[in-house]
C-alpha cells in the first residue's frame, strides 16, 4: 500500500489542501458527524455493514446510502485499557458517532490527518478499487473520561463521483 500524507492538523497550511477536491475538501473538515452529511447528502439514513475486523480492539465497516451501497470504509480502533463497555461499542451496528455518545456523551474530534493511498490494506475492500487512489482522513475521537478511538474512513469511488461535481468558483 502506497499513502502519502496530504495534510497534518498543525503541521501544514491551507495550500497542502487545494489537490484535494473541493467536495472531499468540504467532508474532510467537518467537526461533526460524517454520517449526519452522508444521511444529508443520501435524503436517508446510513446503514452499517459490519465486515470481519482485523482485530479484537477494532471494528471495520462499511457506510452505506439509500440506492447507492457502500461509500466510506471505516477502521475504528480502541485505545487500552479496553472494557466490556468498549467491545460492545465496537459490535454496536449504528455509526460509530451515535454508539459512542449514547454510552458516553459528548465527544470532541482531534488531530486531523487526511491522506491519499493506493489500496487500503483492509479486508472487504472491493477488488476494483484497490488501484484506485483512495482519500482517507485519521483522527482521534475522544469521550471523557474515556475512551479514545482512532477512526480512519476511507472516502470510496461511488462518493467520489457524487462529489465530483462540488466546484469552486
Amino acid at each position: 500500500m502506497s499513502e502519502n500524507v496530504i495534510y497534518r492538523e498543525g503541521e501544514n497550511g491551507w495550500n497542502s489542501l487545494r489537490d484535494i477536491p473541493p467536495g472531499l475538501r468540504f467532508l474532510f473538515g467537518i467537526d461533526g458527524s460524517l454520517t449526519r452529511a452522508l444521511e444529508f447528502l443520501g435524503c436517508g439514513p446510513v446503514s452499517v455493514e459490519m465486515l470481519p475486523p482485523p482485530s479484537p480492539e477494532e471494528r471495520l465497516v462499511f457506510l452505506c446510502l439509500p440506492d447507492v451501497g457502500p461509500v466510506v470504509q471505516a477502521l475504528t480502533r480502541i485505545s487500552s485499557p479496553f472494557s466490556t463497555e468498549d467491545r460492545e461499542i465496537l459490535s454496536d451496528s449504528r455509526p460509530i458517532g451515535p454508539a459512542l455518545s449514547r454510552k458516553r456523551g459528548p465527544l470532541v474530534r482531534e488531530g486531523l490527518t487526511i491522506l491519499s493511498s493506493r489500496g487500503t490494506g483492509c479486508p472487504g475492500l472491493d477488488v476494483r478499487w484497490e488501484k484506485m487512489v483512495l482519500w482517507s482522513r485519521i483522527y482521534d475521537l475522544v469521550a471523557t473520561p474515556s475512551p479514545r478511538l482512532t477512526i480512519r474512513e476511507w472516502i470510496l469511488p461511488p462518493l467520489v463521483s457524487i462529489l465530483e461535481g462540488v466546484k469552486m468558483p
